[in-house]
């Protein structure tokens, strides 16, 4: 699907979007709106149904199919795509100790802020799924606060888990 066609809506930003993204632009190196969230899963995990789950979330949400433009235009926008393949990472570490996998999630977690995100692609966030024994693994979600705010996370969440059931 050409770009074009795969753009649902295009809407300016909010007021405090708009500053969020002014302070990501202008200090780009700062992590201030980098959101990380980190959590282990005990059991026995699907990890395709995981990913469906997550999927469909993100096919339900247009904030999570959103990136934003501002060069060229006169005022920033946000351009919501229709569809959008979330890029997964799937780290196995079930082969290294404990202390070995808690410096290398160290090590991840920082590489991932550093990193950060390109805003004109969607989608602002990632998620990375570590397996850490046949029965754990560590879910870490990141995403830019321009997508969401604190209060929507846990809905989020919810909605992944009831999916995911």
């Amino acid at each position: 699907m050409s770009t074009k066609k795969n753009i649902e809506a295009i809407y300016p930003l909010s007021p405090m979007q708009e500053g969020m993204l002014f302070h990501t632009l202008y200090e780009p190196q700062s992590a201030l709106y980098f959101e990380q969230l980190s959590f282990l899963l005990q059991g026995t995990l699907d990890i395709a149904l995981w990913q469906q789950a997550w999927q469909h979330v993100i096919d339900r949400h247009p904030a999570l199919r959103t990136a934003y433009v501002w060069k060229g235009q006169e005022k920033p926008l946000q351009l919501v795509f229709r569809q959008v393949d979330w890029p997964w990472r799937v780290l196995d570490w079930r082969h290294l100790p404990a202390t070995e996998q808690m410096a290398e999630l160290e090590q991840y977690l920082q590489a991932e802020q550093e990193a950060g995100f390109n805003l004109a692609q969607p989608p602002v966030c990632q998620a990375t799924l570590i397996l850490l024994s046949d029965e754990c693994c560590r879910f870490v979600w990141s995403n830019h606060h321009l997508l969401m705010d604190g209060w929507s996370l846990p809905i989020l969440l919810r909605e992944v888990f009831t999916s995911y059931e």
